[in-house]
């Protein structure tokens, strides 16, 4: 797994918070077109996967940030490499 710098974007609190608050943008009625998708995304699918598994009650926070897919290879590569500023994604 990637470590991202803790001033990084990516960094797991740092995205968290970010994810959380962005889903609630996109919640409001009209959404707010600078809600960012992709990581409400990420975070929503996270906790749907997260929530069918047996022990889903003794979840943590951190669970769900690696939960996330943050694999390279995944369709948010380009968006994951645009975040990223502390070029743990480099190379």
């Amino acid at each position: 797994m990637v470590q991202h710098a803790a001033t990084c974007p990516l960094y797991p609190t740092h995205w968290l918070r970010f994810a959380v608050a962005t889903t609630g943008l996109l919640l409001q009625d009209p959404p707010d077109p600078g809600g960012d998708r992709i990581s409400a995304m990420m975070l929503t699918d996270a906790l749907a996967h997260l929530a069918e598994l047996p022990n889903w009650e003794t979840v943590t926070l951190k669970d769900v940030v690696d939960q996330v897919d943050w694999v390279e290879s995944s369709p948010n590569r380009e968006w994951l490499r645009s975040q990223c500023t502390c070029g743990a994604l480099d190379g």
